[in-house]
C-alpha cells in the first residue's frame, strides 16, 4: 500500500498505525485566546482522542454529504467543489487529506496517490472501506504527523481546524509535509455567520424546514464539537507561519458560511 513502501512515512517518527502513545497523552489545556467557550468544557474527558471519538459518534461528520435538507446538501456541495477547484490536483500528484473523516472528499480527488489521516478509529475505518486499495489511510495525530517533510504535492485540510486543540500546529505540520511548489488548501466554517443564519431561520419559523428538527442526525451545527470560533481573522492568526493565502473564497457568495483558502509553498 502507498505510504508503507514509497518513502513517505518517516521511520524515525511514531507510526500512525498505532495510537498507543497518543492515547496515553494527557488532555492539555486549551489556549483561552483561541478556544471557543464551551459550556461543558469541564466535562471533557482527560484524553482528547477519547473525546473526539465520542463527538464523532454523536455528530457523524459524514451526514453533511447526504443530509435530508436540500439547502444543507447544496451548501456542502458548493464547498466541496470550491475545495477541489482550489486544490488543482493532478493524477501524478501525491495528495494528503488531514482529517479525512470517512473519505468522502478524498474519494473525489483526481490523483493516483492519495493518503488520508484521521484521529478517529471509526472515521479512518470508514475511509479504508470507501477508498480503493491504492489509497492509504492512517489513524494518527494531525498535530504530529507521521510523515517525512516535503512528502506531498497537495495537502488538504477540510472542516478540521474547529475540532482540534491547536489549529496552528495542524497548519504548521501540514506545511512541513508539503513539498516546495505544492499547495495547501484549508476550509473552515464561518461560524458567526452560521449562527446568525440559524437564529434568523428559527425566528422566522423556518428552522425545522431548512435545517432539520434535531432528530435523526438532522442538526447542521453542534457547538459542543467546535473548539474554536473561526472567521477570517482567526484563520490568518492560525496560519501566521504560512505565507498570505494565494486565493480565498467565501461559500456561497451571497451568504458565506464557509471559507476556503489556498496557500502556495515557494520553490520547485
Amino acid at each position: 500500500m502507498f505510504g508503507h513502501g514509497g518513502g513517505i512515512v518517516k521511520r524515525t517518527r511514531r507510526s500512525a498505525a498505532s495510537l498507543g502513545p497518543l492515547d496515553a497523552l494527557p488532555y492539555p489545556a486549551l489556549n483561552p485566546e483561541r478556544a471557543r467557550p464551551m459550556h461543558d468544557q469541564a466535562a471533557m474527558p482527560e484524553r482528547f482522542s477519547e473525546w473526539n471519538e465520542q463527538m464523532v459518534a454523536r455528530h457523524d461528520p459524514e451526514r453533511f454529504h447526504h443530509h435530508p435538507r436540500a439547502v444543507v446538501r447544496w451548501t456542502e456541495g458548493r464547498r466541496v467543489r470550491a475545495v477541489l477547484k482550489l486544490l488543482r490536483a493532478a493524477p501524478a500528484h501525491r495528495v494528503l487529506e488531514v482529517g479525512c473523516g470517512a473519505g468522502n472528499l478524498l474519494e473525489r480527488v483526481r490523483a493516483d496517490a492519495r493518503v488520508g489521516l484521521d484521529l478517529s478509529r471509526a472515521m479512518s475505518s470508514r475511509a479504508r472501506k470507501r477508498l480503493p486499495a491504492s489509497a492509504a489511510v492512517f489513524q494518527g495525530d494531525a498535530e504530529q504527523m507521521p510523515f517525512a517533510g516535503a512528502s506531498f504535492d497537495r495537502v488538504l485540510c477540510s472542516s478540521l481546524l474547529s475540532h482540534v486543540l491547536h489549529p496552528e500546529l495542524v497548519l504548521d505540520e501540514s506545511w512541513r509535509v508539503l513539498r516546495p511548489g505544492g499547495r495547501l488548501v484549508v476550509s473552515v466554517s464561518y461560524e458567526a455567520t452560521i449562527e446568525r443564519g440559524i437564529r434568523l431561520a428559527r425566528k422566522l419559523g423556518l428552522g425545522g424546514l431548512l435545517l432539520g428538527d434535531g432528530q435523526h442526525g438532522e442538526n447542521v451545527y453542534n457547538s459542543e464539537y467546535h473548539l474554536h470560533h473561526f472567521d477570517e481573522k482567526l484563520l490568518r492568526e492560525s496560519a501566521a507561519n504560512l505565507p498570505t493565502e494565494s486565493l480565498l473564497r467565501k461559500i456561497p457568495w451571497l451568504y458565506p458560511v464557509h471559507i476556503v483558502a489556498a496557500y502556495d509553498k515557494p520553490g520547485a
